[in-house]
């Protein structure tokens, strides 16, 4: 029997169908304009798509894939469903790219959603192209429904851009990508909330979940490089963050060493909140305030953070920094007193705390420095180590000096020939080398002094740094020696190649270990030598105090013996020369 609809109905049914149609063709427009994929594909998923009711192809996500690849195995012999699926992703592929060239479409692209997302299906399909070949298709499903806490879920996917987007090798990018994931799993599982403020104790139990030396070797260096991404990443500085990266902040540059810059601050070790909380507020005022050195405030920061780690024994969990008396205090001085630091270190350290209480004193939050530095500062005395490195290392590395790479070769004519720190000549720019009258002279910027030396240097030198300079094309602002990136050559990169190329040739039969410090010594004990005077040489190194240059002056007390002997072996200085002979009685 047929059934009769009414007119309106019917009218309904009707206009239901011719829209259908219309939007059936309006796909297959979309469909075939990816001319890129065989019909055979296409055909496929347009198929697919029109079952499930899906009208246009930026609809298309990894779920809808992954039904699509159900699909197909009721559809295709299973040796075809990977280039069925390859043809699905192209199809998908040319949608984003259509919709990242509209400007909805790029404002919408790298924000964050709780939704899956499919790598090769990234907005940016530059950064999508590197997937192309993996063979792994579900490890580059990052799902971001999954039910953790939001802030963690944002940084997760700060850091996953983070390294997708680094350049870096693929095989570098793969393991990075599996690092996070564990990571990932790991901080959902154990309902982390702040990736910024893990504790010590929670990445140890990452470390634990890890099976093996060989894994955490893999993997354990996700978790610093996770809080630094989100740390530069951020709107605003997160002070209250366990890990500083100073990278981060623009310092002055008198304020920082390029040879050796300090690249982080961690408080996580402080255990107690309220006191890392305060030592959080002292540093942020000694970074943003003051004009010390970065080096010297993290030497401080160093001593206040071991006083407070201290006091995380000592003292109970509810009481802070600000409840220690003189017995507390008395009490930890003794026992660096005890440790088997240096006087001057301990003095160091004395004065760190003291500033640091000084500051809470003037926030307010005590009313007087629990202890009294005059009875507590220790009387120093110099000591002296010789350091000179022997005329035979010289010789001997002289000779086969051109065994070393180029940069080291020049980098060491420094150290030798000037008596530069090393940290100086990682630091050097194009125009620190120029001619004055008939002398070559360099400029030096030193860090400590925060001023420019200008000292004269052997002609040779001068002749081979500009052949140097011209050779590579470096300009006056330039570092003369540079890192990849064209930054200032690491002391510590400078440092170990020495080492290395030393112990390669076999340097005084495989013995001798490089320290860049000891050819400071050697040079100015050679001027020493030469008879030129403690303030020349003072000036020369670029010391403060003539007490110091003394210390850099090796063999003292035998030259001080040497030249006794020398003075009284002339019968006018014997110490027996103004005697008188008497008579007994007499």
């Amino acid at each position: 029997m047929a059934v009769v609809y009414p007119l309106w109905q019917a009218e309904r049914l009707e206009e239901s169908a011719e829209e259908i149609e219309r939007r059936k063709k309006q796909l297959e427009d979309e469909i075939d304009a990816c001319t890129e994929v065989q019909g055979s594909y296409r055909n496929k998923v347009k198929k697919f798509l029109t079952i499930q009711e899906i009208w246009h192809i930026s609809e298309m996500d990894y779920l809808i894939r992954a039904q699509y690849e159900e699909f197909l195995k009721k559809e295709v012999a299973p040796g075809s469903w990977r280039m069925y699926l390859k043809g699905f992703d192209r199809i998908k592929q040319h949608s984003i790219r259509e919709q990242m060239e509209t400007l909805a479409g790029r404002n919408k692209a790298l924000k964050f959603s709780n939704q899956i997302l499919f790598l090769p299906y990234h907005p940016d399909q530059e950064l999508a192209l590197q997937f192309e070949r993996a063979t792994k298709k579900a490890e580059l499903v990052w799902d971001f429904s999954r039910k953790a806490p939001e802030t963690m879920k944002r940084q997760i996917f700060v850091v996953l851009h983070s390294i997708i987007s680094s350049g870096v090798n693929k095989k570098i990018t793969c393991r990075n990508l599996l690092a996070l994931r564990k990571f990932y799993n790991f901080c959902v599982k154990n309902h982390i909330e702040d990736i910024e403020k893990l504790e010590l104790r929670q990445i140890q139990k990452f470390k634990e979940s890890l099976s093996g030396k060989q894994e955490q070797e893999a993997t354990m260096h996700v978790v610093d490089f996770s809080r630094k991404a989100v740390f530069l990443e951020t709107d605003e500085i997160h002070w209250n963050a366990n890990v500083w990266y100073l990278e981060r902040f623009h310092f002055e540059s008198t304020r920082i060493n390029p040879a050796n810059p300090v690249l982080s601050l961690s408080f996580a070790e402080v255990t107690n909140k309220g006191n890392r909380k305060l030592l959080q507020q002292y540093m942020k005022y000694g970074l943003g305030i003051t004009h010390l050195s970065i080096s010297n405030l993290r030497s401080e920061f160093i001593m206040i953070r071991r006083f407070l780690e201290w006091l995380d024994v000592r003292m109970a969990a509810s009481e802070n920094v600000c409840g220690v008396d003189e017995e507390i205090m008395e009490d930890y001085f003794k026992s660096r007193g005890i440790s088997g630091i240096q006087e001057e270190s301990y003095n160091s350290e004395v004065m760190a705390i003291l500033h640091f209480f000084d500051y809470l004193m003037v926030k307010g939050k005590i009313k007087a420095v629990p202890f009294h530095k005059e009875y507590l500062l220790k009387k120093t005395f110099p000591t002296h180590h010789d350091r000179s490195v022997t005329d035979a290392v010289q010789m001997e590395i002289l000779s086969k000096l051109h065994f070393f790479p180029e940069e080291l070769r020049l980098m060491f004519l420094h150290l030798w020939g000037i008596g530069l720190r090393a940290s100086e000549v990682c630091a050097l720019k194009g125009d620190a080398y120029y001619v004055q009258g008939r002398d070559a002279w360099i400029k030096v910027y030193q860090i400590k002094m925060k001023t420019y030396k200008r000292i004269p240097i052997p002609a040779a030198i001068y002749k081979l740094m500009k052949v140097f300079i011209r050779k590579y094309h470096i300009e006056a602002e330039d570092y003369v020696f540079q890192n990849r990136k064209g930054g200032a050559y690491s002391y510590n990169t400078f440092r170990t190649n020495m080492i290395k190329f030393c112990d390669k040739n076999h340097i005084a039969g495989g013995e001798y270990l490089f320290q860049s410090h000891a050819y400071r010594h050697t040079v100015a004990t050679v001027f020493y030598d030469d008879e030129v005077s403690i303030q020349g040489l003072r000036d020369y190194l670029g010391h403060e105090h003539e007490e110091m240059t003394r210390q850099y002056i090796d063999y003292m007390p035998k030259k001080i013996s040497k030249a006794n002997e020398k003075y009284f072996l002339e019968s006018k200085n014997s110490l027996g020369s103004g005697i008188k002979r008497c008579k007994r009685g007499g």
